[in-house]
């Protein structure tokens, strides 16, 4: 992780938040109602894909994690429910230099997810030096001098991956899987993701050439605009001010990170779909009510009271707490999906390392995994079973190591 050290925001989640990770770690709905195969104990009450998880970088920007525990993980996504991962690739990493792709980490995830039955959402986001606007200093954090590099990357990246791609004839004894939902930046109102003031116009040009080259090369395909999240200002502020600058007609779905801060489990609950509501509200009134919101990076950290007071974002709670916001966020996620136009939530994140270690702007975040990662080494920990168990009820059965089976 890059960090960083972002202000206080203005919505209900006052989040010193995280510089981005290349999340940095989706989900190509692989059809909205693909049924698993077997036969259900009871009948499913969501689409294929709305239980996610977002990928800790570790796995997806880099080979430190082994190829077998790579494999091994996929399988016990797949058999704990996951149908949907999320992967934020840092284009730095995937195109140190133009032209010169990187794509090895990006394969071994593609197949992984592949032969587990799991749909990939892909996102790329942090500029490299080379065509950062600010290339010295921080310049990940900078947006690209020019949109057109990473429309072509994004071009690339379908034309290899998507259905016609050629990673697919490479690999013919792999299930063909193909990403078809690609996401364009992360939190991109925030000064940590986006370092310009006007933000919004800068985005929307980025997201203009993209979003005609990725549909150029799979016309089927599903673009999220970006992610927004509750920093300078409110999320519902920032789709109002994407429209304003022009974003109408360039996303199919937009993602949206509903963090909220209250002691209290049924306020922040509430909190939460007040956000998603906010948002709807603002996509309504520019004719865009039918268009998906999907969750990318939903949590709370089992931090409070393992890390300093410097290092609190605003929404630490106790491992209990935690898993008593889950259960409660996705019973009322499963209930307000048609009204609202949820499709996929996300839980943040897969793994991470339930230590203090790292620097304070992402310390809290180190408590959110459904898993212990350290050293290359994963455990499960207790909110991996409460996870499991939401989606066995919602889901309809339990899983197989394939998502798209029932055991």
């Amino acid at each position: 992780m890059r960090a960083s050290r972002p202000r206080a925001p203005v919505s209900f989640a006052p989040v010193r938040r995280r510089a981005t990770i290349p999340l940095v770690l989706t989900a190509a709905l692989i059809a909205l109602l693909v049924i698993p195969a077997a036969a259900s104990a009871a009948p499913r009450k969501v689409p294929f894909g709305f239980f996610g998880t977002v990928l800790p970088p570790e796995m997806s920007n880099s080979l430190s994690v082994s190829d077998s525990a790579v494999e091994q993980q996929m399988a016990l996504m797949a058999s704990s429910g996951v149908e949907s991962v999320r992967i934020v690739l840092s284009w730095d990493e995937l195109e140190p230099n133009q032209g010169d792709l990187r794509l090895a980490a990006m394969d071994r995830l593609v197949a992984a997810s592949a032969r587990h039955g799991i749909s990939l959402l892909a996102g790329v986001s942090q500029s490299p030096r080379w065509i950062s606007a600010k290339p010295e200093g921080e310049f990940r954090r900078y947006p690209p001098r020019d949109p057109a590099p990473y429309a072509e990357l994004m071009r690339q990246l379908v034309l290899r991956y998507g259905p016609n791609g050629t990673f697919w004839l490479q690999n013919p004894t792999l299930p063909k899987v193909p990403v078809r939902r690609w996401q364009l930046w992360n939190e991109q109102n925030t000064p940590w993701n986006w370092a310009q003031k006007r933000w919004a116009r800068g985005y929307v040009r980025l997201l203009k050439p993209a979003y005609r080259a990725i549909h150029d090369a799979d016309p089927g395909a599903t673009v999220v605009g970006g992610s927004l999240v509750g920093a300078l200002i409110s999320p519902w502020a920032a789709m109002h001010t994407m429209y304003k600058a022009g974003a109408k007609g360039f996303f199919d779905e937009i993602a949206v990170h509903p963090f909220t801060n209250s002691r209290s489990v049924k306020t922040a609950i509430g909190q939460v779909i007040e956000i998603v509501r906010r948002v709807r509200a603002q996509m309504r009134r520019r004719g865009d009510a039918r268009k998906p919101i999907i969750l990318t990076e939903v949590t709370w950290t089992a931090a409070r009271g393992k890390v300093p007071r410097r290092a609190q974002i605003g929404f630490e709670t106790t491992a209990k707490g935690q898993r008593q916001r889950m259960q409660a966020v996705f019973k009322r996620f499963v209930r307000e999906r048609r009204r609202l136009r949820i499709t996929q939530a996300y839980w943040f994140n897969w793994a991470s390392e339930y230590n203090s270690k790292g620097p304070a702007s992402v310390m809290s975040f180190r408590y959110s995994g459904l898993n212990r990662l350290r050293g290359g080494v994963f455990s499960a920990v207790p909110l991996l079973n409460t996870f499991s168990a939401l989606a066995r009820k919602y889901e309809g059965c339990p899983k197989s190591a394939n998502a798209q089976v029932c055991r």
